[in-house]
């Protein structure tokens, strides 16, 4: 069975993970709060079959919005250890699988050009109270490099501007943003296919930060275990997945901004990372929109962590942070945390050798291109995945004048890092203290 959007559906149906909704829904909040709400206790993702105002439409949303179904989208048991998760990433991210072409595709079925375009007739939902509008946010942004001519796959959200022109934020140093950048310099557009409802594979992988030049599309290939299928889209020179739902075509135009925003952001407010509530970004004229006959649409709720904004970002950032440090430390674990919004806050646990490893890792995952805000390295005694046992850390074995650093300067300007190990030769004095035989003890 190749793995699209629609078998992976039946994937999760088939697992207990998917719902389906036959009572209608509208676009704007209702299909974002019941996906808030099965975030909130573990799945399962939701299939909206009958949509206000959309009438032939359906709405998947929540695909990846807890591990569960995260893991399941790796090809993993449901219930698979963060660090089983964490190997998966490491092991797919170093691995390539090439794409096939294929001349044609369900995503075919139906060509809208010209005046027949309206992204109107798509049930973009809008998903918070202050936002502005209608966002795409599950579209797998694709685009060929002005010089290369390597096509990069990658995530981004979308603002709705009318039936045939989009806004979409993509800034350098994302490789997105870098090609925007040099196609503007040259005063031309950049050629750009929106993919949604692709193969889960292809939004795993657009989120991992492979180096430039790489085409996701491989690692896409790698995760599923069979080549991704592409297909030429209609008006410009892009590959697209033959079997995504919906694919929007379309040329960023060069020295044409709008505001962006607000939208309610991954960090669960509506200030972006730019510290303001609206930011001016690129234009998008939509030059032809394919589909499948009774396309499924897919939504990402983006907010307050967790949603699966979060979960698609969070194993891919940690393995790449993993193989920074991996040769500095004897590693252990390593955890991008909620309340950092799975991108700030890193905690890392180590087997300490010696008083210099804290500081190198501090000092290296900080000035890393992806790096956090906030590095806290702690012994292996300590679970990184419990907030408990590391504010515990912090109280029992920091010293703060000694112990915390502030960056000020350099690559690392404005980020910080806690040291909360102990000398290796005091590390049994620092211990949790558990009285001898305790498990032994039966007061029946």
């Amino acid at each position: 069975m190749y793995p699209d959007f629609r078998n992976h559906l039946l994937l999760l149906e088939k697992n207990h993970k998917l719902l389906r909704v036959n009572k209608e829904v509208d676009t704007r909040f209702e299909i974002s709060a019941a996906t808030r709400k099965i975030s909130d206790q573990d799945g399962p993702a939701l299939l909206f079959e009958n949509i206000k105002n959309f009438t032939g439409w359906k709405v998947a949303s929540g695909i990846f919005a807890t591990q569960k179904l995260l893991a399941l989208a790796l090809g993993l048991p449901m219930d698979a250890s963060e660090q089983t998760i964490m190997n998966r990433y490491l092991d797919i991210d170093q691995k390539r699988v090439k794409p096939r072409w294929v001349k044609s595709s369900p995503v075919k079925e139906i060509i809208m050009k010209g005046k027949d375009i309206d992204l109107s007739k798509l049930p973009i939902p809008i998903h918070s109270k202050l936002d502005v509008g209608p966002y795409l946010t599950s579209g797998v942004e694709i685009a060929r490099h002005p010089d290369t001519g390597v096509q990069n796959v990658s995530i981004h959200r979308r603002k709705f501007l009318s039936s045939n022109k989009t806004a979409i934020l993509a800034s350098p140093p994302q490789h997105l943003g870098i090609m925007i950048d040099l196609a503007e310099k040259r005063g031309i557009g950049l050629p750009i296919a929106t993919a949604i409802g692709a193969e889960p594979s292809l939004s795993l992988a657009s989120c991992i930060g492979a180096p430039e030049g790489v085409d996701e599309t491989e690692i896409a290939g790698a995760i599923q275990g069979t080549p991704i299928e592409l297909v030429k889209c209609e008006t410009i020179d892009v590959a697209v997945p033959a079997n995504a739902e919906i694919i929007i075509e379309g040329v960023i135009l060069p020295n044409e901004r709008v505001p962006c925003g607000p939208i309610g952001e991954f960090t669960g407010n509506y200030i972006s990372l730019f510290g303001s509530l609206s930011k001016e970004v690129y234009v998008i004229e939509v030059t032809a929109i394919t589909m499948r006959k009774d396309p499924i649409f897919q939504a990402v709720l983006t907010g307050m962590p967790l949603t699966e904004n979060h979960t698609l970002k969070k194993w891919s950032y940690a393995a790449a942070e993993y193989r920074i440090i991996s040769d500095i430390a004897d590693v252990k674990a390593l955890n991008l945390t909620p309340g950092g919004c799975c991108f700030y806050h890193l905690a890392v646990a180590i087997h300490k050798r010696h008083d210099e490893e804290p500081k190198r890792i501090i000092e290296s995952l900080l000035s890393a291109r992806h790096g956090p805000s906030l590095v806290l390295v702690v012994d292996d005694d300590i679970n990184v995945f419990d907030p408990f046992e590391m504010e515990w850390a912090i109280a029992t074995r920091v010293s703060p004048g000694r112990d915390i650093i502030i960056y000020r300067q350099g690559p690392a300007s404005g980020k910080w890092g806690i040291d909360a190990t102990v000398a290796p030769d005091e590390i049994e004095f620092y211990r949790k203290i558990v009285p001898p035989g305790l498990d032994d003890v039966n007061f029946a």
